[in-house]
Order: structure tokens, then C-alpha cells, then sequence
């Protein structure tokens, strides 16, 4: 399993790289400090894209995380349904949790800093 880690914080992308590494959930980590550059990757994958968890940060310049499943829909069904989205922040505005529960792609909101056993048990599901 292959895990993307999208976050306009260079400490946060390394920080949860090293944990991901560290926990066994995966050998390869590619990491994003830019939206449009991790959609130009999910772009250029065809069907043959690994098993993919994508993290997701909320609050970035230029196109946040929810504009970024806009355009993540846009993506052929047979490279989405090997992803699993989840959106990882330290909000705690309603309004973004409650659109990120409305969020058909995202399977959950998950807070930082990232919990390994939380990211493990869901999943496992």
C-alpha cells in the first residue's frame, strides 16, 4: 500500500512521513507540498495505481482540500476506487467538519497530529 501525504506544511509532511515509515503501514510514502501538483500525479496513473491512502490537508493557499476533491472526482472511477481519502487537520470549525462528513470521497476527518493506531483501525475496516 502506498500512501500520498498532501500538506502545504514542509514540518507536517515530514513529520507524518516518518511516522507512516515508522509504523509498518507502508515501505513508500510520496508526499505533495502542493494540491495541483498531487492531482497532476493521481492524473497521470491509470488503473494500474497501487493501493493508494491519500492524507489530505484541510487549509491550504491556492486550492484547499475540499476544491481538491473537486477535482479528485474528476479522476476515472477505476483510479478512484483504488484510493482511500482522508482529510487530516486541526480545525475545529464546524462548518469543515460537517462538510468533510458530507464529503462523498472523504472517508473521515482525522485531527493532528495523526494517530498510527486510529489510521490503522480504519483501515483494517
Amino acid at each position: 500500500m502506498e500512501f500520498i501525504i498532501v500538506d502545504d506544511s514542509v514540518f507536517d509532511l515530514f513529520t507524518q512521513e516518518k511516522l507512516l515509515l515508522k509504523s509498518g503501514l507502508t515501505e513508500t510514502v510520496r508526499t505533495f507540498n502542493s494540491p495541483q501538483q498531487a492531482i497532476e500525479h493521481l492524473s497521470s496513473q491509470g488503473a494500474e495505481i497501487p493501493e493508494t491512502v491519500i492524507l489530505l490537508d484541510l487549509q491550504m493557499p491556492g486550492i484547499n482540500g475540499f476544491e481538491f476533491t473537486e477535482h479528485y472526482g474528476l479522476l476515472p472511477e477505476a483510479v478512484r476506487k483504488r484510493i482511500r481519502l482522508f482529510m487530516i487537520s486541526s480545525t475545529v470549525d464546524i462548518s469543515d467538519i460537517e462538510q468533510a462528513e458530507s464529503n462523498p470521497y472523504i472517508i473521515q476527518l482525522l485531527s493532528k497530529p495523526l494517530e498510527i493506531p486510529l489510521l490503522r483501525e480504519l483501515l483494517d475496516q
